[in-house]
């Protein structure tokens, strides 16, 4: 009987010791990480990651268009040109704005000379004051679409300017006298005469709204370089120090195949499996933002600028607003033309998106690369068929259907390998809000290549 109740006193003591070890390793288990260096490390130098901008440096016109009456031809937004122009508008003095008839609409028939600015987005009307030397404090205009500089009929020497700020939803056309005549604005645009092409009016939408959305298309091939560059990876750790209040206390979770995720319990940043992309997300904050706060684009460029975040040429491709979030892009343009595709599909891999929420940045997402400041070499000439070429393709390409043409540009199609970038130019058509790479290689059937662009 002793023998027995030592062995019972010895297994449970055995099975007592093992409840407490078992419970002193659930108290400290911990899932596997890699912490990352303590804080006393010497950090990427910030600084060099990118430059700040403002917002007539992400804000462009799409097309620039020198009218001179029935003749227009377009500057193509080539090595900087169009930023060039706009600097010199920043000395144009504008005074008091005052609305203006219906007749000085966009129209397929109306006639003119000067010089038209056209935004693919409307501005707010406040942002007019970082395109223009502004004397008036507020503006009866709510937004612009076109900003038009022409000849001012009741002067009799025929030099001096007025400037036409349109909105096209609002249905209105206000106007203002300048200090600018018509050889100064021929000056802002000397010299473009190599980058000018011979363009005409279009409606790619209805003609029997009083405001028409009048396009311009080339009537003419284009020739156009196609350029390589060497490319850069940005640095992850430079992005941790930029985006969370405090690296020494993030923890870094290698995700098997698909990347890393970094957080500090509140910040999640995260890393696709090759690197490439970055996304930023900070889920404990939600909810629309109230009102009376800057626009998002105002916003979203505020913060890439606190967080080096323009590394190469980037501008807003469109921005919304709704009770739940707002949301903005930025989309990299090289030598002045929008990159529009990829051979790696996502557009993340040359677009800047950010999400805003409750007023603060909620998500940011962008390329983990950087383009050299020079391209490497022009790998040659690409010679675009006229407009009217491509009327003639997409007439005949039958999975078309029924669905209307919205609009049709000349971008850059991006091929990245490597630590090298290819861009050669081409045409794309939007339909149902998403850009289509038009293929003109095969004489036989158009074929394309689809890449969805919100």
């Amino acid at each position: 009987m002793i023998m027995i109740e030592s062995i019972k006193t010895t297994v449970l003591w055995i099975l007592i010791l093992s409840s407490i070890t078992l419970t002193w390793l659930l108290w400290t288990y911990q899932p596997e990480y890699d912490a990352l260096e303590e804080s006393n490390e010497t950090y990427v130098e910030i600084e060099d990651l990118g430059d700040t901008r403002t917002l007539s440096e992400v804000v462009q016109p799409r097309q620039i268009i020198i009218h001179r009456e029935d003749e227009q031809s377009m500057i193509l937004p080539l090595n900087d040109v169009y930023k060039d122009i706009l600097q010199e508008l920043e000395e144009v003095e504008i005074d008091y704005v005052y609305p203006q008839w219906e007749s000085q609409a966009p129209s397929i028939e109306r006639e003119f000379t000067g010089m038209e600015l056209i935004f693919d987005d409307p501005l707010e009307s406040e942002w007019i004051e970082a395109f223009f030397t502004m004397d008036e404090e507020h503006l009866a205009i709510e937004q612009v679409d076109r900003i038009t500089f022409l000849l001012n009929p009741e002067d009799e020497e025929n030099t001096d300017l007025l400037v036409q700020f349109v909105d096209m939803a609002g249905e209105a056309v206000y106007e203002s006298d300048i200090s600018l005549t018509m050889s100064d604005l021929e000056e802002m645009y000397e010299g473009t005469a190599d980058k000018q092409v011979s363009v005409e009016k279009y409606l790619f939408r209805g003609e029997s709204e009083t405001f028409q959305p009048v396009s311009y298309v080339t009537t003419e091939p284009v020739s156009l370089e196609k350029y390589t560059y060497e490319t850069t990876d940005l640095s992850a750790k430079a992005f941790t120090q930029i985006l969370f209040n405090d690296p020494s206390v993030i923890e870094n979770y290698p995700q098997a195949g698909q990347g890393e995720t970094y957080t500090d319990g509140n910040r999640i940043m995260s890393l696709n499996e090759s690197n490439s992309i970055l996304h930023f997300v900070r889920p404990d904050i939600r909810g629309g933002s109230p009102a009376d706060v800057p626009s998002v684009i105002e916003d979203s460029l505020d913060f890439i600028n606190n967080h080096s975040g323009w590394t190469n040429d980037y501008l807003a491709d469109n921005w919304t607003e709704t009770d739940l979030d707002d949301h903005a892009s930025f989309r990299l343009h090289v030598q002045g033309l929008p990159v529009l595709a990829s051979n790696q599909g996502q557009d993340h891999y040359f677009m800047i998106d950010v999400t805003r929420a409750a007023n603060s940045i909620t998500e940011y997402t962008r390329p983990m690369y950087q383009l050299a400041n020079e391209p490497l070499e022009k790998s040659g000439n690409v010679t675009l068929p006229s407009f009217e070429e491509v009327q003639e393709h997409i007439r005949e390409y039958e999975a078309f259907g029924n669905r209307a043409v919205e609009d049709i540009t000349i971008g850059h199609y991006m091929v990245r390998q490597r630590s090298y970038a290819t861009f050669e130019p081409g045409w794309y058509v939007k339909i149902d809000g998403r850009w289509t790479m038009l293929d003109f290689r095969s004489n036989a059937d158009l074929e394309v290549s689809v890449y969805g662009l919100e």
